[in-house]
C-alpha cells in the first residue's frame, strides 16, 4: 500500500540580516496509513520546521523552502504548490495540533466560532452544522457539557482542557494526517497520559495518520509506532519503536537514552549528559554535524556527513561506526 505521505530531500533555510540558518538540511521520511511517527531530538534540531514546512506554515520570508518534495496520498506535491492551491489541504487533508494550548486560540473569540471556521470553509456547511460536529468532537475528547462550553472564551478553559479543545478542533474535517506539535509539553504528567491515551483511540476509531513531534522520549515511547531521531536539521537514526529504544546504532541516540532517569539508578549517581555543543546552523555542515560531541569520531566523520543506511530491516543509521 502506497504512504499515505513521502517526504524527499526537504531542505529549509532562514535568511536572517546575522547569516543563513539551515534549519532541515535535505531529509527523507515516509508516512503511512493508520501510523504514529514519532519524532525526536532536542530544541532547535528541526523536528517543528520540518513538519510544519509541508503544509508551508513557516514564516516566508525569512523561511525559505530550498529543496524537496512532499506527497500527498501518491498523488499531489503539496510543496510544488501555490498557497492559494496548498488550501485545500490544510485542515481538512492535514491538520495540526500546535505547540501551546495557552496561546495557540485567539483569546477574544469563543472557542465554538473558533473551531467551526475551518468546517464551514472547507464542508461549506452552515454554522448549525457545524457547532453540532463541534460539540460531538468535544464530547469525544472528554470535554464536559460540550454545548455551553462551545460558548465559552478560551480563558475560562484549564490548559489541559485546551489542548483537548485544539485536538477537537484539528479533527474537524476529518483529516488523514495529524501532526502533533509537542503537544503535552505544558501539561502534568497526568493530563499528559490522558492527551496520549485520547490520541490512541482517536487513531483507533478514526484511522488518522499521526505525526508527534516531542523532545520527551517517554511520551514518544508510549504512542509511537516508529521514531526518528533529528539532530542539527538531519535525520540521524529511524526505526520501530522497540528497536530504537532496545537497539540504539547512533552515539547521539546512546546519549539521548542514557541521560533519562530511572527508577533503578543510584540515586547518589550524576544522571549522564551529552558534552559539547550542537553545531552553528548558518554554516553548510562539512561533516556528520554530531562528530564534536562524539567519543568515536574519526577524521572521516569530520570530513563527510554520513549517509542515513539501512542496517536491519527498518532500522536505519547515519553513522560510519554504528
Amino acid at each position: 500500500m502506497a504512504p499515505i505521505l513521502q517526504v524527499n530531500r526537504l531542505a529549509v533555510a532562514f535568511k536572517m540580516r546575522s547569516g543563513t540558518t539551515h534549519a532541515v538540511n535535505g531529509i527523507d521520511y515516509t508516512l503511512h496509513r493508520g501510523e504514529t511517527l514519532g519524532v525526536v531530538g532536542e530544541s532547535g534540531c528541526g523536528k517543528t520546521v520540518s513538519t510544519l514546512a509541508i503544509l508551508k506554515l513557516i514564516s516566508m520570508p525569512p523561511g525559505e523552502i530550498t529543496d524537496g518534495r512532499a506527497i500527498y496520498d501518491g498523488k499531489v506535491d503539496l510543496l510544488s504548490l501555490p498557497i492559494k492551491k496548498l488550501r485545500p489541504y490544510r485542515g481538512r487533508e492535514i491538520a495540526v495540533i500546535f505547540q501551546d494550548p495557552m496561546t495557540a486560540f485567539n483569546q477574544v473569540m469563543t472557542i465554538g466560532d473558533q473551531m467551526i471556521e475551518g468546517h464551514m470553509e472547507h464542508f461549506k456547511s452552515s454554522r448549525k452544522e457545524a457547532l453540532k460536529e463541534a460539540e460531538r468532537l468535544m464530547e469525544l475528547t472528554g470535554i464536559p457539557s460540550p454545548r455551553i462550553r462551545l460558548k465559552d472564551y478560551p480563558t475560562q478553559f484549564s490548559g489541559g482542557m485546551r489542548q483537548r479543545a485544539l485536538i477537537a478542533m484539528a479533527l474537524m474535517c476529518e483529516p488523514s494526517i495529524l501532526i502533533a506539535d509537542e503537544p503535552t509539553t505544558a501539561l502534568d504528567v497526568t493530563i499528559q497520559s490522558q492527551i496520549i491515551d485520547l490520541m490512541k483511540d482517536i487513531k483507533t476509531r478514526l484511522g488518522t495518520s499521526i505525526i508527534w513531534v516531542s523532545h520527551d522520549l517517554g511520551v514518544v515511547a508510549g504512542i509511537s509506532d516508529t521514531v526518528q531521531v533529528m539532530y542539527a536539521g538531519t535525520i540521524v537514526e529511524k526505526a520501530r519503536v522497540d528497536d530504537l529504544y532496545y537497539k540504539p546504532l547512533h552515539p547521539y541516540t546512546h546519549g539521548l537514552l542514557s541521560s533519562l532517569p530511572s527508577s533503578d539508578d543510584d540515586k547518589t549517581k550524576r544522571l549522564s549528559s551529552i558534552g559539547g555543543y550542537p553545531p552553528i546552523l548558518t554554516q553548510k555542515l562539512s561533516g556528520c554535524p554530531f562528530a564534536p560531541r562524539c567519543g568515536s569520531a574519526s577524521e572521516r566523520c569530520f570530513a563527510t556527513v554520513p549517509p542515513l543506511i539501512t542496517h536491519d530491516k527498518n532500522h536505519s543509521v547515519a553513522c560510519f561506526y554504528a
